[in-house]
């Protein structure tokens, strides 16, 4: 039996990003991945969304290159597209097995089952092999959520899985689900040419997201202006001859649709995997850690498995976060102290963009500063003026939150993420030299407005 100091289950954002931090520490690591070096979010999500996004791009914005005096004739070669969208994650997850080999971290490829403490056992190529390890790691990430009444075939119901093959580009597609996925793939499949519809049974699209009412009521205007028609308190019933049958109350209505794209959010990956030889305990599926990651003896979790904001950068930052603690408690040095981060970002990527941080800006008692892209001269340049930039602040003036709806959000969240984690006053913000003419000067203008001293807005 082959025995290593930590064995590491699945090689997503957290199990990878562990792994390779171990090994830098002089850690002896095993990585057991049942499928690709990447996870979820490299193979099936956020990699090959972002390159579909960014390559669908111009078909979003003709209309503004027409008012620019550009016009443009655009094709989609979908064999091509596909062949880009492969490409870009091949050569990801060769950089993922590049790092980790330098690392010297052992990558085995196979189905990995915890048989008993310390001793896990892994099926590869039709043989077994077993690993006798002082800490194991759970890092098997997540799985997209199956409704009973909508079973994924790949064919007429698709997962996001499904979806990012690229198999066709359906006519009529319907969207279940108003959440980070759904949209981001209603956007790029409405600019590739199908008409789209996102059912939604919640009040507001991105249900669970600290996002204010004036920013989602603005992303509902601009995928109307998109020709994506939104049904908000609107649910899912089940699949019809034609399309999909829907609920609003007790009204019941045909969505016609040659495909539906359920994406109502995602289960964690814990079944097969010999928890219940020891102990583990779950909550709603998601393994139960203390705050140093541990579910047991020996055993820990990090990652969409152990829950919370199912984000690939939250899963490999408690992947470092993880590794520095292992390392200290395998030298026998005093461990860090592991404190949640104040400053988890989120990003959408629909057209436009949305992003925020820390709390809701329309939270109570927060001081705001907003400052409209329509007084920013690079959002007139670039003919995209829609959107805003918010930052909140407590009574002391301390950066608590921060949103942004416009282009580059996902790109300009970074700077308020930075402000909330560190504790930064609006003061801070306001004293930092902005070049000109850029998107961050947005920041800097909602950070004036909120002192009370606006420059570019009355």
């Amino acid at each position: 039996m082959a025995k290593t100091e930590v064995l590491v289950i699945g090689g997503g954002p957290a199990g990878y990003v562990a792994a390779r931090r171990l090994g830098q520490l002089g850690i002896e690591t095993v990585l057991v991945e049942k499928e690709f070096l990447g996870g979820t979010c490299l193979n099936r999500g956020c990699i090959p969304t972002k390159a579909l996004y960014a390559a669908t791009l111009p078909l979003g914005k003709r209309e503004t290159y027409a008012k620019m005096g550009v016009e443009l004739e655009v094709r989609v070669d979908l064999p091509r597209l596909r062949g880009f969208l492969s490409e870009v994650v091949g050569k990801l997850r060769e950089g993922i097995a590049r790092i980790l080999s330098a690392s010297k971290v052992e990558v085995i490829f196979g189905q990995a089952r915890i048989v008993g403490a310390g001793e896990v056992e892994v099926e590869r190529e039709g043989r077994s092999e077993r690993f006798q390890a002082k800490h194991i790691v759970l890092a098997t990430g997540s799985a997209p959520l199956v409704l009973p009444f909508l079973p994924f075939d790949g064919e007429r119901v698709w997962s996001s899985d499904h979806a990012l093959l690229l198999p066709k580009i359906p006519e009529k597609l319907v969207v279940v689900g108003g959440g980070v996925v759904g949209l981001e793939l209603a956007t790029v499949f409405r600019r590739l040419g199908s008409q789209v519809t996102v059912v939604e049974m919640m009040e507001g699209l991105l249900p669970g997201l600290p996002l204010s009412r004036r920013a989602e009521a603005l992303l509902r205007q601009a995928l109307a202006k998109q020709g994506i028609e939104v049904r908000l308190k609107t649910a899912a019933a089940g699949l019809t001859p034609n399309g999909l049958l829907v609920r609003q109350g007790q009204k019941g209505e045909e969505l016609p649709a040659e495909t539906i794209l359920v994406a109502v959010g995602r289960r964690p990956n814990t079944q097969g995997l010999g928890l219940e030889n020891l102990g583990v305990r779950l909550e709603k599926g998601f393994v139960s850690t203390d705050e140093n990651f541990q579910a047991g003896p020996g055993i820990f979790a990090i990652g969409d498995v152990r829950g919370g904001a199912m984000l690939a950068h939250k899963a490999s930052h408690e992947g470092l976060l993880l590794a520095e603690y292992l390392s200290a408690e395998i030298r026998g040095a005093v461990s860090p102290k592991n404190s949640a981060p104040k400053a988890i970002p989120w990003t959408v990527f629909t057209q436009p963009e949305v992003a925020m941080v820390g709390l809701p800006v329309d939270s109570p008692g927060l001081r705001v500063g907003r400052f409209p892209l329509g007084a920013l001269g690079r959002a007139w340049a670039e003919g995209e003026p829609e959107g805003f930039v918010s930052l909140a602040a407590d009574e002391s003036g301390k950066i608590v939150g921060g949103e942004i709806v416009g282009p580059h959000a996902s790109e300009l969240i970074a700077e308020a993420a930075l402000a909330v984690e560190l504790g930064l006053s609006l003061e801070d913000v306001a004293r930092v030299i902005h070049a000109h003419p850029t998107f961050p000067e947005a920041i800097w203008e909602a950070a004036l407005s909120a002192l009370g001293r606006p420059l570019h807005i009355v």
